[in-house]
C-alpha cells in the first residue's frame, strides 16, 4: 500500500446505506453485493481505480480471501501483493496511457500559519502492522494557551486541561478503534486529566530551559467513561529575559487498552506521540518571544 500512496487521490469511510454515498462508491458496492454467494468472502475494503475524468475504470476487494492457487509443485496461495498487482494490470487496460502524467507527490507535513504544535502519533501494535504508519496533526493556539506554560521562576503545577488542544490528539490512528456506529466517526477525546510539573532547567546564557512532566489521563467522547493513561515530557525554551515560550518539543509514552474479542482480554499496546511547536524556533529568541 505505501508504493500505492502517491496515486490514491481520496479515500471514504461509511456504511452503503449512508445517504452521503459517493457515486463511485455506489457503484463498486452495487456490483459487489450483487453477488450473494460471495459475500461471506468478501473484506470490507475496496481499491477502485477511476480515470482522469473521474469514471470508475476497475474495482477489487482489497483484502479478499484467496483461495489456493495451482503451481508447479503443488498449491500454493497467491500473496496479497501479486494479487494487487494483478488487479492493477487488468486496470491499465482501461485506461489510456497518453492521459497520464507524471507527477511528483511531496511529502508535506500539516502546518498552521500561526504559532501552534505538531503532533505525531504511532500506535505500536505488533499484529496490525498498518497502525504503525504515524499519524501528523497540526494544532493552531492562542496567546491564552501559551501563558500556561511561561518560564517558571519557581517550581509549579500545570493542568493538562489546559494544553487539550494538542494533547487531545494523542489517540490511535485507525477507523477500527472507538467508532461510532450513529456516525461513522472517531469517537474524539473529551477530557485531559493530570497535575504536571513545569520547572527550570538551566540556562546556556541566551536561552533558558524548563521540564514538563508527569501523568496524563485521556477519556474519549463515547460510552463506557473509556480512557488511558501515559508520560509526558516535555522540553520548552525561553528567552534569556522573557518568559513567553520560544519552543517546545517533547514525548508521550501511554498504553492503550484494546480488547481483543477473539481472544477475549484486553491487550496493552504501546500509544506513543511527539511533539513540536510551530512555527519552527529560529536562533533569534527575541524575535520568536515576541511572536509567541
Amino acid at each position: 500500500m505505501r508504493t500505492l500512496r502517491p496515486f490514491i487521490a481520496a479515500s471514504w469511510h461509511g456504511h452503503r446505506d449512508d445517504p452521503t454515498l459517493p457515486k463511485p462508491v455506489q457503484e463498486v458496492w452495487r456490483r459487489k453485493f450483487s453477488n450473494r454467494q460471495a459475500r461471506n468472502k468478501q473484506s470490507n475494503v475496496d481499491l477502485a481505480v477511476l480515470d482522469s475524468s473521474g469514471k470508475l475504470v476497475h474495482w477489487f476487494d482489497g483484502f479478499r480471501r484467496i483461495e489456493p492457487q495451482g503451481f508447479r509443485g503443488g498449491q500454493k496461495r497467491e500473496s496479497l501483493g501479486s494479487y494487487t498487482v494483478r488487479e492493477l494490470q487488468i486496470a491499465l487496460l482501461g485506461l489510456d496511457p497518453a492521459e497520464i502524467r507524471e507527477k511528483k507527490h511531496p511529502l508535506v507535513l500539516p502546518d498552521v500559519e500561526e504559532p501552534g504544535v505538531r503532533v505525531f502519533v504511532q500506535l505500536l501494535d505488533d499484529r496490525m502492522r498498518a497502525y504503525r504508519a504515524p499519524v501528523v496533526e497540526a494544532v493552531a493556539l492562542e496567546k491564552a494557551d501559551w501563558k500556561t506554560l511561561e518560564y517558571p521562576r519557581k517550581k509549579r503545577s500545570v493542568d493538562a486541561g489546559d494544553l487539550k488542544k494538542w494533547l487531545a490528539q494523542v489517540y490511535p490512528p485507525g477507523v477500527m478503534e472507538r467508532t461510532s456506529q450513529q456516525t461513522k466517526m472517531v469517537y474524539q477525546i473529551s477530557k485531559v486529566e493530570g497535575e504536571l510539573t513545569l520547572e527550570a532547567a538551566g540556562s546556556n546564557g541566551k536561552t533558558r530551559y524548563a521540564i514538563l512532566s508527569g501523568q496524563v489521563k485521556l477519556t474519549d467522547e463515547g460510552p463506557g467513561d473509556f480512557s488511558y493513561e501515559g508520560k509526558l515530557e516535555i522540553v520548552l525554551t525561553y528567552g534569556s529575559t522573557r518568559a513567553k515560550v520560544l519552543s517546545l518539543k517533547g514525548v508521550f509514552d501511554g498504553i492503550y487498552p484494546r480488547y481483543s474479542r477473539v481472544q477475549e482480554r484486553v491487550r496493552k499496546i504501546p500509544l506513543r506521540a511527539a511533539f513540536e511547536s510551530l512555527p519552527l524556533a529560529s536562533a533569534d529568541s527575541t524575535a520568536e518571544n515576541s511572536r509567541l
